[in-house]
């Protein structure tokens, strides 16, 4: 199978179904060999900031000389970019085979999208002989299709907040529940100190953060920032945000729980190397500056919000190009961010559940009623005219979903 008909195979699925439980995965993953039971895995889940600590980890641990898979999800530009091992992303040949692998031994065409990405990153790493992988969940945690991990060397919970409440629940409490689902019995449990997460029912063997590393400076423009850890060491971490030195110290108390050998050197050149796009990701272009933040419910709102005001470019007219899906919080999304939109152009992310922007100008105009609102057919098409428009801010800020993220990045290749 080439690399196209294997795309097309998978988009068959259909990504938005959403089928939650891991029968099928351990049935499908039993007659493949059980490869996710061949490379011993860090499980990372959380509303927010689990692929930030999904990266750092995978940096750190390939800088320690540990052959590292990692798999995430969504991607930005490269369905590849999910499966890597060592940051090398999959070739286009071993997904292709891997996938057709995946789809023979899936004779019903039970599994979904998401569940056959699952079975070709386990089949990859497996085959790859890595020494650990790195895996985020997809949704929730308790039946995503990666907690088929019976053991792992340690799972991380990063956050709690609302999002996903249909497949989740309607409480912090029932989220919590279904996030804390990858502890296991007897493995470390790593979390921030929660009050929610101190109320939800949690296995494992409890291994509290309960103070994130401090940042004491910041490059924005080189988009890096030096934090320094309660044991007073200090590191340079080529990732920006207010919520990144929570990340660093879970990932950091997981890798010491786990038992894995990790040299203070590879802390110091895998932090300053790591890289994870979307994330209050800073471009150059000329003489003007594009932010591209994938946040897309209140948390991440309330982060980029925080993220936002800290910055120089805060205090300088700014153009927000927003888009955000049809199945999320958007009032909660917009709330933090209002006080700071004065300029807005709303557009369509490239996906079936995007909210269309006519509606989602009717919430930005109740949000921020002073703010200057206009439509645009595409992302593509707004950062065009923004980069074009001589007297148009020096700042503009892609916001409000991950599918508008990718675009953005696309557009600017």
């Amino acid at each position: 199978m080439k690399f196209a008909a294997a795309l097309e195979r998978l988009e068959e699925r259909q990504e938005t179904k959403i089928v939650l439980g891991l029968g099928r995965v351990r049935a499908h993953l039993a007659a493949l060999g059980d490869p996710h039971l061949a490379v011993p895995a860090i499980h990372v889940a959380g509303t927010n900031g689990k692929g930030s600590t999904c990266a750092m980890l995978s940096s750190v641990l390939t800088a320690a000389g540990h052959r590292t898979g990692l798999f995430i999800s969504p991607h930005l530009l490269s369905i590849r970019e999910r499966i890597s091992v060592d940051g090398k992303n999959i070739s286009e040949a071993d997904f292709a085979a891997l996938l057709a692998r995946a789809l023979r031994a899936d004779k019903k065409k039970s599994l979904t999208y998401f569940e056959l990405l699952t079975s070709v990153a386990f089949q990859h790493f497996a085959a790859k002989k890595c020494g650990v992988m790195v895996l985020e969940t997809g949704l929730g945690g308790r039946l995503d299709a990666t907690n088929v991990v019976p053991s792992p060397l340690a799972a991380i919970v990063t956050s709690i907040g609302f999002d996903h409440q249909a497949y989740l629940g309607d409480t912090l409490t029932e989220i919590a529940r279904q996030k804390t689902g990858i502890f296991k019995a007897g493995r470390p449990a790593v979390r921030p100190d929660l009050p929610v997460l101190r109320r939800a029912a949690l296995r494992g063997t409890p291994v509290v953060v309960r103070r994130p590393w401090r940042s004491i400076r910041i490059d924005w423009a080189k988009g890096r920032q030096v934090l320094r850890a309660p044991f007073g060491r200090s590191y340079t971490l080529s990732l920006l945000g207010s919520r990144q030195g929570m990340n660093a110290a879970l990932a950091y108390a997981a890798v010491e729980a786990s038992g894995l050998k990790v040299p203070e050197s590879a802390w110091k050149t895998g932090l300053a190397r790591v890289s994870w796009r979307g994330r209050f990701e800073t471009i150059e272009l000329g003489k003007k500056t594009l932010i591209v933040d994938g946040g897309h419910n209140p948390e991440a709102a309330r982060a980029l919000a925080a993220t936002w005001r800290s910055s120089p470019m805060s205090r300088k007219p700014a153009r927000w190009i927003m888009g955000i899906m049809k199945d999320k919080d958007t009032r909660g999304v917009l709330a933090p961010l209002a006080p700071f939109i004065k300029e807005a152009v709303l557009v369509r992310p490239p996906s079936p559940r995007a909210l269309e922007p006519l509606e989602l100008a009717r919430f930005v105009r109740r949000a921020a009623p002073k703010a200057h609102v206009t439509i645009e057919r595409n992302p593509a098409t707004a950062i065009k005219a923004w980069r074009r428009d001589k007297k148009s801010p020096k700042v503009a800020i892609c916001a409000g979903s991950l599918y508008l993220a990718g675009a953005a990045l696309k557009a600017v290749k």
